[in-house]
């Protein structure tokens, strides 16, 4: 009788074994077969089908309290409305509002897809389709989570994962907390919601006004002139462009082409990202204890108009204004850190450059005469053992036949008698042609001047031009005092 019990205990035994088996092998059957299923989907996922689209929510911008983003590999940051329904930085730290808000246009993107989030189609409508293989959509490790909170007590968690359409990069993959569906979400939307939060805070624009530019200095770290270039006379000249010197390391009349070239680069100067507001700490991390230069910009106060793009054309007031940028250290083998009214910036050297490595040499005038014709108003002319000649010349203000002026013209005066005014025009022409033969390798003081030419301008400047002997064969050229170039003797035109 034992040995009959005993061997029905064996054989419940064994069959349990079997049905615990079978019960195994079923289920990992319907788990393969899960898998099997989601991976199907996640293959098939790049053939569209006819869209699904819609809203995930939609809501108006008051209603939108904060929105978090978890980007991958990057710390997780907040940002959350005001009264006015400005955004501003949660500190991590404090859990505190920035008091800065936050880019005009980061914040426009930002409250878009926090009001108005769309799915571009349905890849799966029960999660028990997709969610065994989290893997394969990028949704174990999402790229990006964001969770959206509004002030009616709602949350809504999103994850994006890995692109759905991995040649185009047009759709990812998106889940949504408490929702059965698979979505596929527009790159633009990933875009948005990959928003690095270097850009959250406001970069102000350099508002430099080349045409209000009257000074461009380039400072060493203790405040000593490096290089400079200043007008000489007042922005509203009619012949201010012509009236530029440089005037550190040492004086000489700048380039007209120089001057227009330094003066469009400061008005495209534009600062970087943010990096961070300037402290005892941050200035000294970034390498402002030494900077490696001082940038300054003023312009005077004055107008300046501009036709917009619906072709109306508009006028604005500035006030007087120094641009101060101090670089520290370099962020990158391309970019510098910028210091600019209290905050940290990053900015790119190129643009940078056209201040920063120019030789100021390179900026001086190597023409002999740098007035032009429309700037000029008169012009003396003293050579040793000659008259004193002197032109004057006196715009036209009445045709002779009783018609207005149309056109503005001009007369020339020699000595006081009237000669063709063609005749000096073409002549001043050859003169503007001259330029020096080279440069001398030390500063001379002029000798005895055997020619000297007093231009004076429209503007009522005086300009002295001063030739004297510096060997055999080389005249110095004196401009406005200084010398820093000679001249191949005889090399100057006569006026007629």
């Amino acid at each position: 009788m034992e040995r009959q019990k005993h061997k029905d205990r064996k054989r419940r035994r064994l069959t349990g074994v079997i049905l615990c088996a079978l019960l195994l092998v079923i289920c990992v059957a319907i788990g393969l077969l899960l898998r099997d299923k989601a991976e199907k989907t996640a293959s098939e996922a790049n053939v569209k089908y006819e869209a699904q689209t819609g809203n995930i929510f939609l809501h108006e911008e008051s209603e939108l309290k904060s929105l978090t983003l978890i980007q991958q590999g990057k710390d997780p940051w907040t940002v959350e409305t005001d009264a006015e329904g400005k955004l501003h930085l949660l500190h991590e730290e404090t859990g505190e509002p920035s008091s800065w808000t936050v880019d005009e246009n980061i914040a426009e993107l930002l409250m878009s897809v926090a009001t108005n989030l769309t799915y571009d189609d349905i890849f799966a409508e029960k999660r028990s389709e997709w969610e065994v293989a989290l893997d394969a959509f990028g949704l174990k490790e999402p790229l990006v989570t964001a969770v959206f909170s509004f002030h009616d007590g709602t949350d809504v968690t999103v994850h994006v994962g890995k692109s759905a359409d991995p040649e185009n990069n047009r759709y990812y993959y998106m889940s949504v907390d408490g929702d059965e569906h698979l979505y596929a979400v527009s790159a633009g939307i990933m875009d948005d919601l990959s928003t690095e939060q270097t850009l959250l805070h406001p970069v102000p624009r350099l508002e430099i006004q080349s045409a209000l530019l009257d000074r461009i200095s380039v400072k060493n770290a203790d405040g000593s002139i490096r290089k400079e270039w200043s007008l000489q006379g007042d922005v509203k000249d009619r012949d201010a462009a012509e009236n530029w010197q440089l005037t550190a390391p040492f004086t000489y009349p700048a380039d007209y082409n120089s001057i227009v070239n330094l003066k469009e680069n400061a008005g495209n100067l534009r600062l970087g990202v943010f990096i961070e507001e300037a402290n005892e700490e941050t200035l000294k991390l970034y390498g402002f204890e030494e900077p490696s230069a001082i940038l300054e910009f003023h312009t005077a106060a004055g107008s300046t108009g501009t036709v917009g793009m619906s072709g109306v054309f508009d006028v604005s007031d500035w006030e007087e204004h120094l641009y101060t940028l101090t670089v520290g250290g370099s962020k990158s083998e391309m970019s510098s850190y910028v210091l600019y009214e209290g905050c940290i910036y990053s900015v790119s050297d190129f643009t940078m450059s056209a201040f920063l490595n120019v030789e100021p040499t390179s900026t001086v005038a190597r023409y002999v005469v740098t007035i032009p014709l429309t700037s000029l108003e008169s012009a003396v002319v003293e050579k040793q053992g000659q008259e004193t000649v002197s032109y004057v010349l006196e715009p036209v203000e009445d045709a002779g036949n009783g018609e207005e002026v149309t056109e503005q013209t001009y007369r020339c005066l020699k000595n006081g008698e009237e000669i063709p005014y063609e005749t000096f025009e073409a002549a001043w022409d050859r003169l503007l042609t001259v330029t020096v033969s080279g440069k001398l390798s030390q500063e001379y003081e002029p000798g005895n001047v055997h020619t000297k030419y007093t231009f004076r301008t429209v503007s009522g400047r005086t300009h002295i031009l001063e030739l004297s002997e510096l060997d055999q064969m080389h005249d110095l050229v004196t401009l406005d005092g200084a010398s820093r170039f000679y001249l191949i003797k005889n090399g100057m035109t006569d006026l007629p």
